[in-house]
This record gives structure tokens, C-alpha cells and sequence, in this order.
């Protein structure tokens, strides 16, 4: 497979090597590395992605180019092809600043090992001084992907964070993410920045036609328990496993999470989310506020600081995330929502499982913002009825 020529000096190191890898053109490359990314979560092996970028030499990288930072930044990717088995994957990045490689079975005992061998050869050319000219960018941006449940991936975190303060100049390690590896259509054209303009109308307009409602209900929580505050704030997982601080009328007692553990056992979901249809830890006007999502109104507040969309995935809790499958963070690519496709289908009713395909089966499709809209328009009729929330 042949490429027309995107950058000298990449191409000058690959002909240089004579590679026996094939270099897949940027579109087969990106499809080889979602390929080995589901792989990946099917056999539970790590692998690492490596961006190498042809600019790291010049003005826009290093800042102060010369031959010594030059030959520095060759040796360098050179030692890195030298890792390339027949099973890895060569390719050039779509956005066409360099190359990408895919080492299969690897982790970070790999870039460990190639990072030692880079340095005792730029030791053994007298070259060691250029390090000291650290460029803007590592030369390397690397990302591993292990395939392993979310809790065994926070263990991890702490392993790349050390990696990451000793790399030098060499390495930028972080984990990969779907959003890394997939253009979502929200991504492309403009769409973007369509749907937060749509975002910011929605939310900002139904904020003050709504205002008596909202004020009503505050009301009518401080009302029902006078003990705990009117607004419920609580940690929520956002795009690419961001936290934030989601609003939500508060529908139950002030002791619920104390309770929560009590009631484990009565869990109707079947999976990690909690739900159950009589939670006596919910006050009357509790109820009322759940069946008609009441009590997600203060979100719209999220929406305007961009923590959310008016349509994506509902944002779960981190305990919820510690325990997803590697498919199951595929819903974190996205900007999570008010409402998605499970929460017109049947809601509360629909198990764990269900709601993760859903979830994804959205993410999955062309997102068109016609789509979205009709989604919306889906979730007044389904919040009118109040089925299926508890």
C-alpha cells in the first residue's frame, strides 16, 4: 500500500529503515486501530498506540532546530521502528502530521524498555546534551489500552502518572479513549459547534419560560424535608471520564446514601446502576418529582457550562464506572445528556445491559442534529405519561 509522500523527513526514516511493515494509508490505519481497539476488549490484551510527529525538530517543535536536535529526534524513531514485530501495525495519521504505530501486546514495561535503549544510544553518539533542549512536545505521544474493567484502569492511572515525570523528552503517555481513535459526527463540520449553540438556546430560553416551575419546586422540596438542602449535587462521570458536579432537585431524605447499602439487595436493574421501584428513601413529593423528571430541570444549568447536552448519555456515577465492562465506556466518548434513546424507550424499566447498547447504539449512528431533535421531542410524550420512572 502506497502513500503520496506527506513529510520528508518521515518518509526519508522509513526508507531509511526498509521497513518490512506494511504503511497503511491514514483511512485503513484508523480503521486497523478501532479494529484493534474491540480486539482488545474481547481478549483482554494491552496494546499501545504511538503518534510520531514530523515537526519535532523544526520551529513549531523544538523551538531552537539544529543538527544535533535533528539527529537526536532520528536516532530516537529510528530505536522505536527497531521495535516493530510483523504483527504491529505502521501507518500515517489521518490529520497527516506523522506516523502512528500500533504495538500489539505491549504496555508500559514496553516504552520503559524502548526509552533505556534510546538514551544509551544517543549516550554512545554524544548526544545526551541535547536533552537539555527539551522540546514542546514529547517526541513521542503515546496511549495504552489494556481492555481490562474500569477499576483495573484507575489502579493504573498511577502507574502512568509515574511514567509520565520521569519520561524526559521522549514520551507523553495517557490512556486511549474512543474519542482518541473515532471522529464522531458531532466532531466533524461545524456539528460541533452547532449542537452547543442549540445547547446554550435550549437550555438558556427553557431556564426562564420554566423559572415558576423551577421556583415552585423548590418550594415544594423545602417544603416536604426541611433538613437537607433543595438542591442534590453530586459527582458525576463526564466525557472521557471527566468529572463534574451534576444538579438534580433533591427527591429523597437526607440519610438516603446511608441507607442505599441496606437496600443493595433489592437492586431491579441487574446490573451496576441502583433502582428500585418503591425506594422508601424517596419523601412523597419525591415520587411526583421522578415521574415527570422534575427533578432533572436544575441540569439545565450543566447544559450552559457545558458539562452536558440537551441529548447524549445519561452521566453516571464514578462507583457505577469503577465496575463497567470495556464496552460499557464506550458512552463516555460523548458528552453525556438529559436524555438519550434509553430514556425514551422505556426508562427505568430497561436493565442495565439494555441501556448500555442504547447508549451505544447512539453513539454508533450518524447523530444527524434531526435525530436529536426528534429524540426531544420523544422525551416530552414520554415524560408526560411519567412511565417507566422511579
Amino acid at each position: 500500500m502506497k502513500q503520496e509522500s506527506l513529510n520528508p523527513a518521515i518518509d526519508s526514516l522509513l526508507n531509511e529503515q526498509k521497513l518490512k511493515n506494511i504503511v497503511y494509508p491514514a483511512r485503513l490505519f484508523r480503521a486497523r486501530l478501532n479494529e484493534e481497539f474491540l480486539r482488545a476488549n474481547r481478549t483482554r490484551r494491552p496494546f499501545l498506540f504511538i503518534k510520531i510527529y514530523s515537526h519535532q525538530y523544526d520551529l513549531i517543535g523544538w523551538g531552537r532546530p539544529s543538527r544535533i536536535v535533528e539527529k537526536t529526534w532520528r536516532i530516537s524513531v529510528l530505536t522505536m521502528f527497531s521495535h516493530l514485530r510483523f504483527i504491529d501495525v505502521l501507518g500515517y495519521l489521518s490529520d497527516g502530521s506523522g506516523i502512528g504505530i500500533i504495538l500489539l501486546n505491549s504496555n508500559i514495561s514496553t516504552l520503559e524498555s524502548i526509552r533505556k535503549e534510546i538514551l544509551h544510544k544517543l549516550n554512545d553518539a554524544g548526544l545526551i546534551q541535547a536533552l537539555r533542549h527539551k522540546p514542546k512536545n514529547p517526541i513521542f505521544q503515546a496511549y495504552l489500552y489494556s481492555g481490562l474493567q474500569e477499576k483495573d484502569n484507575l489502579e493504573q492511572d498511577n502507574k502512568l502518572k509515574d511514567f509520565n515525570s520521569t519520561n524526559g523528552s521522549f514520551f507523553t503517555l495517557s490512556r486511549l479513549n474512543l474519542s482518541d481513535i473515532w471522529v464522531h459526527p458531532h466532531k466533524i463540520r461545524f456539528r460541533h459547534i452547532i449542537k452547543r449553540v442549540i445547547d446554550l438556546a435550549c437550555a438558556s430560553t427553557a431556564l426562564i419560560l420554566l423559572s415558576p416551575l423551577l421556583l415552585f419546586c423548590s418550594l415544594a422540596v423545602k417544603i416536604s424535608d426541611p433538613k437537607g438542602p433543595v438542591i442534590f449535587k453530586q459527582t458525576r462521570v463526564g466525557r472521557d471520564g471527566k468529572l463534574f458536579t451534576m444538579y438534580k432537585f433533591r427527591s429523597m431524605y437526607v440519610d438516603a446514601e446511608e441507607r442505599k447499602k441496606e437496600l443493595l439487595a433489592q437492586n431491579e436493574t441487574g446490573g451496576k446502576t441502583f433502582k428500585m421501584k418503591n425506594d422508601p428513601r424517596i419523601y412523597p413529593f419525591g415520587h411526583i418529582l421522578r415521574k415527570f423528571s422534575l427533578d432533572e430541570l436544575p441540569q439545565l444549568i450543566n447544559i450552559i457550562k457545558g458539562d452536558m447536552s440537551v441529548v447524549g448519555p445519561r452521566p453516571p456515577i464514578p462507583s457505577e464506572v469503577a465496575e463497567y465492562e470495556p464496552w460499557h465506556r464506550m458512552r463516555l466518548s460523548v458528552t453525556p445528556g438529559l436524555t438519550c434513546i434509553w430514556q425514551v424507550s422505556g426508562r427505568s424499566n430497561i436493565p442495565f445491559e439494555g441501556q448500555m447498547r442504547l447508549d451505544n447504539d447512539y453513539i454508533r449512528r450518524d447523530s444527524k442534529l434531526g435525530e436529536d431533535l426528534k429524540l426531544i421531542l420523544k422525551t416530552f410524550k414520554v415524560v408526560f405519561k411519567g412511565d417507566g420512572a422511579y
